[in-house]
């Protein structure tokens, strides 16, 4: 019963230094997006300003009503709210990973990393599809996974805005001097390298575990 109860706080207490996280970048990053002046945009991001928006704005449910769903106490005690802000969660995941293909086509600069997140987009869809298959059958325990995997990838957000400052504060990425080619390389470890970790931790540690 201890162990469990300091399970359950760690893996409140990393949510709560997620939530942060995406508070703050979502803040910083997307408010200009909604509040700026017009003027300040370039021609091609004012054309598609409201495929911005929506990208974020629905992204917003997974960034904030992700981590309320993997608190084992919530969705005890409240097993209508899980439900119900579930299908945010779904809706949100959705629109805003086939968002992202409108934006690589016509508003992203760096082409080194359209491939990047255009698998990311399609491993995003898959795995919230596949979340919400499996709770229709209800197989709960392949649910959590899945969903594990769609939270991760709508991190990428997060991610991709921590690694500079690692880089400012460690200087991890010094061996890529060319500026353009370091941000690519971001938007490549942004997913993959999490991903890696959840398949690891989901699936290889089990295999490793029963051998």
């Amino acid at each position: 019963m201890k162990r469990r109860t300091k399970n359950n706080f760690g893996l409140i207490l990393l949510l709560l230094v997620v939530i942060a996280f995406s508070i703050y970048y979502y803040q910083r990053d997307i408010s200009f997006y909604l509040f700026a002046d017009t003027s300040e945009y370039s021609a091609i991001r004012l054309q598609f300003r409201w495929w911005i928006i929506a990208h974020f704005g629905f992204a917003a449910f997974t960034l904030f009503i992700g981590p309320l769903q993997f608190v084992s106490q919530i969705r005890k005690k409240y097993p209508k709210f899980h439900r119900f802000a579930g299908r945010f969660y779904i809706i949100g995941s959705i629109v805003s990973a086939i968002t992202v293909y409108v934006l690589l086509a016509t508003t992203y600069e760096l082409p080194g990393a359209i491939p990047s997140l255009g698998l990311l987009a399609a491993i995003w869809l898959f795995t919230t599809i596949a979340a919400y298959r499996f709770i229709r059958k209800r197989n709960v325990l392949r649910h959590k996974e899945f969903m594990l995997r769609s939270y991760v990838c709508g991190l990428a957000f997060v991610f991709i805005r921590l690694l500079p400052g690692v880089h400012e504060f460690t200087g991890l990425f010094s061996f890529i001097e060319d500026n353009e080619m370091r941000r690519t390389v971001y938007e490549w470890i942004c997913w993959v390298y999490p991903l890696i970790l959840v398949e690891f931790w989901l699936v290889w540690r089990k295999q490793l575990l029963q051998a």
